[in-house]
């Protein structure tokens, strides 16, 4: 098992009439039985980063991915 990151864009639109603002967001995984390097896939292994420099990207916590969610993350088995 590896811990990663990887960043999700979002487009959210403001109150007012015509108004768009993008923001995006970082999303940890522990991901089981790989420990490979998923860059090409959007995924930073994170395995040897502080809480801190974790902290800067807004990651708090891991969600933990087994097998069947390999697929949805767009993780190549």
């Amino acid at each position: 098992m590896a811990r990663y990151i990887k960043k999700f864009g979002r487009v959210g639109h403001a109150l007012g009439p015509s108004e768009e603002r993008g923001f995006a967001m970082w999303v940890g995984y522990d991901i089981v039985g790989c420990s490979d390097d998923l860059s090409k896939f959007g995924f930073i292994k994170v395995d040897d980063w502080s809480a801190e420099k974790l902290a800067g990207y807004g990651v708090t916590s891991f969600a933990p991915v087994d097998e069947t969610m390999y697929e949805k993350l767009g993780i190549p088995r």
